[in-house]
């Protein structure tokens, strides 16, 4: 009677879920250096903290690229059928982070070129803060509205 319920129990064929139980590594690094550059965007930038933004935006590039590689990535891809809309959501991001990272270098020139000025001691420095303060509103408002345009591209 035992080996009639074991035979029967053996007849059976039962599936498992086949679905990983936790994102990738990458995915929380991902997130962890966007939270990273979202914080040090709000903090007022010194020419010290310009190279640590830029490298954690290089940081940033070069784990979306890794992640953009894998195979699960990869097949994920090829089988999504809104192809244009992840390339157009992939530029929108491109272009955010090439627009931040433009800005991060003009304020660090400007940083340079203030720091030079308050050490001659010109008479032109009103005029070059001014300039600088002009530089950063041109920046400031591309920046704004691409990501406001990725916000809103991330609402469903």
């Amino acid at each position: 009677m035992a080996s009639s319920a074991l035979n029967q129990k053996s007849s059976f064929h039962t599936r498992s879920n086949s679905l990983p139980s936790r994102p990738h590594p990458l995915i929380p690094q991902i997130d962890e250096h966007l939270c990273r550059l979202k914080s040090n965007e709000a903090a007022p930038s010194s020419s010290s903290s310009i190279p640590e933004k830029l490298n954690g935006l290089r940081d940033l590039y070069e784990l979306v690229d890794s992640w953009l590689q894998l195979p699960s990535t990869q097949n994920s891809l090829a089988q999504n059928c809104n192809h244009n809309e992840l390339l157009n959501g992939s530029l929108r991001l491109l272009d955010v982070c090439g627009l931040a990272k433009d800005a991060l270098l003009q304020a660090k020139e400007d940083t340079q070129q203030l720091q030079s000025v308050f050490r001659r001691r010109r008479g032109d420095d009103a005029g070059f803060v001014n300039e600088a303060k002009c530089h950063r509103l041109i920046f400031s408002n591309p920046i704004r509205a691409a990501l406001a345009s990725l916000d809103g591209a991330n609402q469903p």
